[in-house]
Parts: structure tokens; C-alpha cells; sequence
């Protein structure tokens, strides 16, 4: 949720900009490119506001670094053996009730004013919608009808939309998604201006603009802590209803481009103010008529707006040059550990390795390190021998055992996978920890199968069954072998610190490290 609320806040950040842009170019596009092809641009940055993902560059402009839930990247650890890494303040007894991060904090004031946003239109609509039941009445004037099938017919559009009258608004509208149905005030409109109207909302259906406005109603309600969206629905608009005067217009000569311009004023002795986010307006507002009507009248040839289209596309997935977020995996300054390191090494005896030596097992030349075919072993066992026959030296790269018959006849040596290396090597060290265990015990800290994790900063309490990491509860804990299998798996949905094990290629613990959210989320159930 960290890297969402990151992305979020960059994606409105970085549209915003955008928005502004083009709104700040408008009229200068306005002069050469068709209404249509501008109104069509703009939902390329609506779409960019509901996906916040972008394509991300290494050689981004602005770069932000999120530590992943705060915990420490990665902590190599030494060659040896056994390895104990100490820190300063580990083991500190960490609060009972953490302090939320700031993302957790904008996260749920980011989700309460979503679902705030949304019910309100959800409720205004709803109003809206009944009270215009309420208050309409199908037309049953056949001239009227019959005028609304023609132009249905002539722009291709077979689907039933109603047509009503409505005493409550003051200027004609389309509402309804599924049933799409366009109202008309109570006014004694002629012949020629309901041509106009009717073809005008028309249009709207036709180019789905109700499914338009609900792409920004939901770009509204992601990003509703920004003011810059509510100016760019207030330009889409605007836009939309330009483009649709310029869909009825298309063709007409000067005479006919005035009549519809008088149309257009008309409907402002009519204004109401009753509609919602999800209905056309005929009216579109004083301060735009302006504009709106020296739209109608220039006959000048625009080009389509294409090239808008793919500059405005370009720049929207060119964001992710600009800005770049992602968790920062280099070294963490403030997590510096000194490491002190002890290694136990094995010398292996010539006698006790004789009998595996027909099966390719020998000794080096200095007596140092025993050799499977001239590879350096890392581990071998036989659990079977009567003599001590374990072998560990963690620079090497096999691990092995021996293979005996039932007689209990030396037959072959097999090799192992890493995990079936650590049975041996816990098998073999057992003393030596449960020792450690009980010394733990001693001092009240109890022993559990995370206490090998201490030194990367692992601390489990199993009176109150809380991991921490440095101070900070895990939220999922993973150790899993390269071959799948789980040495330790914890999850706790209320913690904050997603991490993993880290292994090299012959099973040995090297480092932890942490993991986001996403890759987190699939252990959370299992």
C-alpha cells in the first residue's frame, strides 16, 4: 500500500501538471485543431489519472526513494560459520502500539474521502433521477415524434431513448446509461430549434458521453484532495459541448450556423442549475457562450487532432521519465552494523575418508579440504559410518552423502539439495544449540525457531506472539529454500514490515531483505 500511496501522489502530481499545460494551450490549439480531436485528448489524461502506473525510467528527472516499510534493504553477512552481527538498539522492547506511518495515515484519508465523494453523487444522482420522474411526462405530440425518429434514423441510431417533458429543469438534457432518455423543459420551442436541440443531444449518445463523464467522475474521485481536477472537469465539459455544436453545425452554411447560435442564447432565459455529473446540459453557462458561440461561426477548416492526441499520449506515458518511484534496494546509512565473525572449519582425516574413495572422494594435496572429483565439498554426511563422517567447509560448493545398502555396505555417494544439507548440519550441531536455547531461557527471552534470525534483527515474543523488526512489526516474514520449501513462514496483517531471507546458492543464510507489498500479499493467506 506504501509504493500505491507513492505512485498516487506522483501520478496527480505529475497529470496535474499535464492538465494544466493543456488547458494553458487551449486556445491556441482552438485555432488550428477540430473541437472533437481536443475533447478526445483529454481522455488520454484521464485515463492517465485512473492508472497511476507509468513506465519507469532509471534516468528519471525527479527520482523518489521509499524504504521499504522501513526496514533495512539488505544485511550482507560474513563467510563463517557462525555469524553473529550486533547493532545498537536490536533488541529494544519496542512500543505496545506502534506509530502509524504517514502513508497509513494518507491512505485512509485518501480511501474515506473516495468513498465520501463517490456517495455523495451516487445519492445527488439518485435524487436527481427521481425527482425527474417525478416531475416528467412521455410526449405524445406525433409531430414532434415523428420529427425525433427521423433525425434518429438519418444519424444511424436504432436504440429506443425516451423522450419527456420535465417541469423541474430549464434546459434540454440526456441522462440515463442503460436507459438513455433525453428531457425537454416546457417551452414553446419552433420547428427549426428542436431540430437543433434533439440533433445536439443526440450526438451525445452517440459518442457515449455519459460513459465519458462517469471516466471522469472516477478520475475525480481518485484523486478528490486535487484542485486541479475539478478545474479539468469543469474544461472537459466545456469541451464536449463545443465538440457537439460542432457535430451539428458541420456543413450548415453562415445563415443556419446564426439560428443555432440563437438557439444556444435562447436556452439561457431557461438556465437551471439542476443536473449532476452524470447528465448533459444543453446550457453550458454564461462565462463560456462567448466562446461557444464564436465556435459555431468560424467556418474555418480545422485539422482532426490527431497529432493533439499522440502529443498529449506521449507526454502522459513520458511521466514516468520524469518521475520515477520505486523502494530503495542500495545501502541503507541509517542501518550501519559491525560484523564479527567466527568460522569453524574441518580438517578432514585421510583414514576415516579412504573407504569413499573409490566413489570419488579424496583429500587435497594439504590435507585442508576434501574434494568430490576435484570439486571442493561443501558438506558430507554418512549418518550410517561408525566414525565421526562430517565434513563442512562453507567455501565449497557439494554437498553429499553416502549411500549404503541394508547390509549397511558402503554402495555410492548422492548428491543432496541444500535443505537436506541444513538437517544434517542442524543434526550435527544440536548440542551446540540447544545449549544456546537453554541459556536463552535462563534469561527469560525464550527459545523459539526464530531465534536464529536475532542477529539480522529478528525479535519474536511468544507470550504476545509480535515479531519486530528493529522496532518496527513484521507484517510477513519469509525463509524459503530455492527449491520452495519453507523454514519459516510468520504473517501478521496488523504489522507493518514485509522481509526475506536471503540464501546464496548452497542454502546459507546471507542477509535479509525487504519486499513490497505486492510480492508480500500472496503469503498473507497461506
Amino acid at each position: 500500500m506504501q509504493g500505491f500511496m507513492v505512485k498516487l501522489l506522483i501520478c496527480s502530481a505529475s497529470m496535474s501538471a499535464l492538465a494544466l499545460f493543456y488547458m494553458a494551450a487551449a486556445p491556441f490549439l482552438g485555432k488550428r485543431y477540430s473541437a472533437m480531436g481536443r475533447y478526445y485528448s483529454w481522455l488520454v489524461i484521464v485515463a492517465g489519472l485512473i492508472i497511476p502506473f507509468r513506465p519507469q525510467f532509471s534516468n528519471a528527472i525527479v527520482k523518489v526513494n521509499v524504504t521499504g516499510n522501513g526496514a533495512a534493504p539488505v544485511i550482507k553477512m560474513g563467510n563463517g560459520m557462525h555469524a553473529a552481527v550486533y547493532a545498537p538498539a536490536v533488541n529494544v522492547v519496542p512500543s505496545a502500539v506502534p506509530n502509524p506511518a504517514w502513508w497509513q495515515i494518507a491512505a485512509a484519508v485518501w480511501i474515506a474521502g473516495t468513498v465520501v465523494f463517490l456517495a455523495y453523487h451516487v445519492i445527488r444522482h439518485y435524487r436527481f433521477l427521481k425527482m425527474t420522474e417525478r416531475w416528467s411526462e412521455d410526449i405524445t405530440d406525433e409531430q414532434m415524434l415523428r420529427q425525433f425518429q427521423n433525425l434518429k434514423n438519418q444519424m444511424g441510431l436504432s436504440k429506443n431513448i425516451g423522450l419527456k417533458f420535465c417541469d423541474s429543469i430549464g434546459s434540454p438534457m440526456m441522462m440515463g446509461i442503460k436507459s438513455p432518455r433525453i428531457l425537454l423543459p416546457k417551452t414553446g420551442f419552433t420547428k427549426e430549434e428542436l431540430h437543433f436541440i434533439l440533433k445536439h443531444e443526440l450526438i451525445h449518445y452517440k459518442r457515449k458521453d455519459l460513459w465519458y463523464k462517469c471516466l471522469v467522475l472516477a478520475a475525480t474521485a481518485v484523486h478528490w484532495f486535487n484542485p486541479v481536477v475539478y478545474l479539468m472537469a469543469k474544461a472537459i465539459d466545456n469541451e464536449c459541448e463545443l465538440s457537439c455544436d460542432e457535430g451539428v453545425v458541420r456543413g450548415l452554411d453562415a445563415d443556419e450556423r446564426l439560428y443555432y447560435s440563437e438557439t444556444v442564447l435562447n436556452a439561457v432565459r431557461y438556465q437551471s442549475k439542476l443536473k449532476t455529473a452524470l447528465s448533459t446540459n444543453f446550457y453550458g453557462g454564461r462565462k463560456g457562450m462567448k466562446k461557444r458561440i464564436f465556435s459555431i461561426m468560424d467556418r474555418n477548416k480545422k485539422k482532426a487532432g490527431a497529432v493533439v492526441l499522440c502529443g498529449i499520449l506521449l507526454l502522459t506515458l513520458g511521466t514516468g521519465a520524469a518521475f520515477a518511484a520505486g523502494e530503495d534496494s542500495g545501502n541503507s546509512p541509517e542501518i550501519i552494523r559491525e560484523k564479527i565473525v567466527t568460522s569453524v572449519s574441518f580438517r578432514p582425516d585421510p583414514d576415516i575418508y579412504a573407504a569413499y574413495a573409490p566413489f570419488g572422494i579424496t583429500v587435497s594435496e594439504d590435507g585442508a579440504k576434501l574434494l568430490y572429483e576435484g570439486q571442493p565439498v561443501r558438506l558430507f554426511a554418512d549418518d550410517k559410518s561408525d566414525e565421526e563422517a562430517f565434513y563442512l567447509d562453507e567455501s565449497g560448493t557439494v554437498n553429499l552423502s553416502a549411500v549404503r545398502n541394508a547390509a549397511g555396505t558402503i554402495t555410492g555417494v548422492e548428491s543432496i539439495t541444500a535443505q537436506k544439507a541444513k538437517e544434517y548440519q542442524d543434526a550435527f550441531f544440536g548440542e551446540e544449540q540447544n545449549a544456546a536455547a537453554a541459556v536463552q531461557e535462563k534469561k527469560g527471552e525464550g527459545a523459539n525457531k526464530y531465534d536464529k534470525y536475532r542477529t539480522l534483527g529478528i525479535t519474536y515474543s511468544a507470550a504476545d506472539e509480535v515479531m519486530y523488526f528493529n522496532g518496527q512489526k513484521v507484517k510477513v516474514f519469509v525463509d524459503r529454500y530455492a527449491e520452495g520449501a519453507f523454514e519459516a513462514l510468520w504473517t501478521d496483517e496488523s504489522g507493518t514490515a514485509n522481509l526475506s531471507v536471503v540464501r546464496d546458492k548452497s542454502g546459507k543464510i546471507t542477509g535479509i531483505e525487504s519486499m513490497s507489498d505486492e510480492n508480500a500479499q500472496k503469503y498473507l493467506y497461506q
